[in-house]
């Protein structure tokens, strides 16, 4: 589904992101709020309202719930039920204080704000609304894991040169159809991914103690039935943890090493999905077919660079 999916399965009208004109190619930090290797960001309304909303590059949207485009001066109206919840008719974007902005959605045609829902999602942790691929299109950001920022360039700095930790990241259509699309080594294989910062997962308590402990909900990874069973095969050592995701009941499968641009991560555990949504709805997003989706983490270690006019990424240490 593509208005809501956290992972796989700007709010702005306000023309300035702080409280002077920017420089060219000035790094702006904005309103972040990091929660279990995920960003959140936290704009201000001019009229004092706080939106707390969950940052997806592997998400549709930018979506609210009903009542906060109500709460905004919308009359939002239903349209019709999708992925089991219903979808209302938007409303403009906001204005946001000077300090406390976010950048406008490039990637949203329309300039509107999508309703979808009448209550925030539980792994959505309080958000009221998300923010994904469209409102990541046409940038260049740094998302920051180990100083838990997130910050984008007023103005597209010149591309970094390809090289061992600079890699391609490439979208389909951009902006309109901008999911970024990754490859990591896993195994001696290559692997086409989605490069998916919100990818995120509910864990049962028995996952969440062979785990090692941690939050419940937190960061994950997803990976396509057909590539699971190959690894089963080749390695009946690999860890799994039967049925450890509360939503789909999925099982957890252990991947002890991911080469990714560059650096060894691992262990990354990952959540099994079945092949429908890597042959569906994933096949028309992105710009070849992928397999698997890799989340916070296996990039909690990371700066990233993610360069959507040049589509490509930067891994840092």
């Amino acid at each position: 589904m593509r208005l809501r999916t956290l992972g796989v399965i700007a709010l702005a009208g306000a023309a300035s992101l702080g409280t002077a004109p920017l420089d060219a190619q000035t790094l702006v930090p904005l309103p972040t709020r990091f929660v279990s290797d995920r960003f959140f960001v936290t704009p201000v309304t001019t009229q004092g309202d706080t939106l707390v909303l969950f940052t997806d590059s592997g998400g549709g949207g930018p979506w609210v719930i009903k009542p906060v485009l109500q709460r905004l001066g919308g009359t939002p109206k239903f349209l019709g039920v999708e992925d089991g919840d219903s979808v209302f008719s938007g409303g403009k974007f906001p204005t946001f204080k000077p300090g406390a902005s976010i950048p406008n959605a490039l990637g949203q045609p329309d300039g509107s704000l999508v309703g979808f829902g009448t209550k925030a999602m539980p792994e959505l942790e309080g958000a009221v609304g998300m923010l994904g691929q469209r409102w990541f299109a046409g940038r260049v950001w740094v998302v920051d894991y180990p100083g838990k920022q997130l910050s984008v360039y007023d103005t597209p700095p010149a591309p970094t040169p390809f090289g061992e930790h600079t890699i391609p990241m490439t979208l389909r259509k951009p902006p309109q159809a901008s999911h970024p699309r990754i490859q990591v080594l896993i195994d001696g294989d290559t692997i086409d991914m989605l490069l998916d910062t919100g990818a995120t997962s509910q864990f049962t308590p028995t996952a969440v103690r062979l785990l090692g402990g941690g939050p419940e909900i937190r960061a994950s990874s997803f990976v396509a039935q057909r590539l699971t069973d190959r690894w089963r095969a080749k390695h009946p050592e690999w860890r799994i943890i039967a049925h450890g995701e509360v939503r789909t009941g999925a099982d957890l499968i252990e991947v002890p090493n991911v080469t990714l641009a560059g650096y060894d991560v691992g262990p990354v555990w990952f959540a099994m999905r079945t092949n429908a949504p890597y042959d569906n709805m994933m096949k028309q997003l992105m710009d070849r077919p992928i397999l698997a989706s890799l989340g916070g983490n296996a990039f909690r270690s990371f700066r990233l660079t993610m360069d959507y006019p040049n589509q490509r990424v930067t891994f840092a240490r």
